[in-house]
């Protein structure tokens, strides 16, 4: 449970033909996704995976910063060239987590659930966080870093206080530890395909994929963004990844960016 990732097992078995064809693996680094960035601004290819046992700076959403024990979980970020918008560019976000709840749903007997926008549940507790950062040139997206952390090993003991009532790893339903080798490699290969898919056919396709697991969707829930607070009902996402809240006023609302909380009962 607490040995290094296999990079050379996952490289023998993927089946991709852009993403991981080159993985860039550390026992320490400040964040893979600094790294990523450094990488694309030196003219990294796309499709370069970063992966780090531990990150001194590991951030998630909002500036929060991501805690993970070293060789228990996983610490990826890709190096993305979509040929989209920058407006556009929250369709990797959604996207990429369809990849990684299919990943999830593939090792344990629960379905997963995604909350808007980037995190994972199962039960109602989180496992997987998303972090995608983008670089523009003027009105061009010249790459996205998706930075992805997913708690798979670390038992409840090990979480810090502040979490352990909302977090989990996904060992907590498996009964035994992830193999995180193989998770790493079934998530390149998901994270492939469903890329290749909105490249093909589009977001909406993506979307669909999105709402099937969407936690949130018909529930009353709390948005603060931009130090308001509004309440509503969660209606899903529009044709551009944004949330859809129908507010108690009658309103609705288009949610770009905040932070959304259910309301119990």
């Amino acid at each position: 449970m607490t040995e290094p990732l296999r990079v050379e097992r996952i490289q023998r078995a993927l089946k991709t033909n852009r993403l991981g064809n080159k993985i860039h693996y550390f026992h320490e680094i400040d964040s893979t996704n600094a790294y990523a960035r450094e990488r694309a601004q030196a003219g990294g290819s796309e499709g370069e995976v970063v992966i780090a046992e531990s990150q001194t700076q590991g951030r998630g959403r909002l500036g929060r910063s991501w805690v993970s024990p070293p060789y228990r979980n996983l610490c990826l970020s890709v190096i993305l060239r979509p040929k989209l918008a920058p407006q556009d560019a929250p369709q990797i976000t959604l996207m990429s987590a369809v990849a990684l709840a299919e990943t999830v749903q593939t090792f344990i007997p629960l379905a997963p659930e995604i909350k808007w926008p980037n995190d994972i549940l199962v039960s109602g507790k989180k496992v997987a966080g998303i972090l995608s950062e983008s670089c523009c040139e003027s009105e061009r997206l010249l790459f996205v870093i998706l930075g992805i952390g997913v708690n798979l090993n670390t038992p409840p003991e090990m979480m810090p206080d502040g979490i352990r009532d909302r977090a989990a790893s996904v060992m907590s339903w498996t009964r035994e530890p992830v193999d995180r080798t193989e998770f790493t490699r079934r998530l390149i290969e998901n994270l492939e395909r469903c890329y290749g898919d909105l490249e093909t056919k589009g977001f909406p396709f993506i979307a669909g994929r999105w709402q099937s697991f969407f936690a949130l969707r018909g529930k009353r829930v709390t948005v603060e963004m931009l130090g308001r607070t509004t309440l509503g009902k969660a209606a899903g996402i529009d044709v551009d990844g944004a949330l859809i809240l129908e507010e108690d006023s009658g309103a609705v609302t288009r949610i770009i960016a905040g932070e959304v909380v259910p309301i119990e009962g």
